[in-house]
């Protein structure tokens, strides 16, 4: 179905009017995206932001989950991939992959799961696997909505996970980092399994300074 969402793949996907460049994005388009490629720690954990989360990144990312303009995909997956590709401190052998999961009501709500579609884009051509028995098992409240305090509240108990990692590699993947207590959560349900390694990857980030 989401091929049909956009049918002018030559045009591209963000602005709609002007022949696509690289990314499935035109030239001008390209121009607005900020690249940061920062790292900094979370709970001690190596993580890395690909872009600023600007005006243009927002609205991008509010127009793919919001209203719906699936397409958009494509254009957040080859960032991602060519990301970690060039990355000196990432690569594709990662045991599994693990995009922040989406509570059921979300899911409905939205209609798809905006975060894995973004990584099934480079997922199965790169050989690399999901960790599908990571679940969210908590209704939660939309984090921005909430104080910071609040948030931690809000994801506590929120995510299961009863596979043994002991020595695996997980490479997490969020759409964007703010507070970064979602990934907390998720660490800290991780950590539970004995991975030998993890390590945190995001498409944007409201932190711009290293």
């Amino acid at each position: 179905m989401i091929d049909f969402l956009f049918l002018d793949k030559n045009i591209c996907y963000s602005c709609k009017s002007e022949e696509i460049s690289r990314f499935f994005l035109c030239d001008s388009c390209l121009s607005k995206l900020d690249l940061v490629d920062n790292n900094f720690k979370i709970d001690g954990y190596d993580a890395y932001a690909i872009y600023f989360y600007n005006k243009f990144m927002a609205n991008m990312i509010g127009s793919y989950k919001f209203n719906r303009n699936t397409s958009l995909y494509r254009v957040f997956g080859s960032l991602v991939e060519f990301y970690i590709k060039n990355s000196k401190d990432l690569s594709f052998d990662f045991d599994y992959i693990l995009p922040a999961p989406s509570s059921k009501s979300t899911l409905n709500r939205r209609g798809f799961d905006h975060i894995r579609l973004i990584t099934d884009y480079f997922v199965e051509k790169n050989k690399m696997r999901y960790l599908d028995s990571f679940k969210k098992i908590k209704e939660t409240k939309v984090q921005h909505s909430l104080s910071l305090e609040d948030r931690q509240k809000n994801l506590r108990g929120a995510f299961s996970c009863h596979e043994d990692l002991t020595g695996k590699k997980i490479l997490i993947f969020d759409d964007i980092i703010t507070s970064g207590n979602t990934v907390r959560e998720m660490i800290r349900v991780l950590e539970k399994c004995k991975p030998s390694q993890i390590k945190i990857l995001a498409l944007s980030s409201s932190h711009k300074v290293k």
